[in-house]
């Protein structure tokens, strides 16, 4: 394949990128999104996670992730497959 036939995706890089969606979600972020421990913000954690460093399938689809990953109850959370992630609707690869 070409690369010029290679559909042109974002991505986002940086934990500091994901703060406006994850606050707008109603998620607790840390001061320093460069170093926090998953045990104090794990929702935030999970959201780094997914999001971070892959293309983005759709412009935006972090604001939508933020949201079902913060809608998830902690004690759920700590046993989340991304299996289980994909059947909330959480997007990516």
């Amino acid at each position: 394949m070409e690369f010029s036939t290679i559909k042109e995706r974002k991505m986002l890089a940086f934990p500091s990128m994901l703060i406006s969606a994850a606050k707008e979600a109603g998620m607790s972020v840390p001061d320093d999104p460069d170093s926090f421990t998953e045990e104090d913000y794990p929702h935030f954690h999970v959201f780094c996670g997914v999001q971070l460093c892959r293309p983005m399938l759709s412009p935006g689809e972090h604001w939508e992730n933020a949201k079902i990953i913060a809608s998830i109850p902690k004690s759920v959370l700590y046993t989340m497959t991304v299996r289980g992630l994909r059947d909330l609707g959480v997007q990516g690869n």
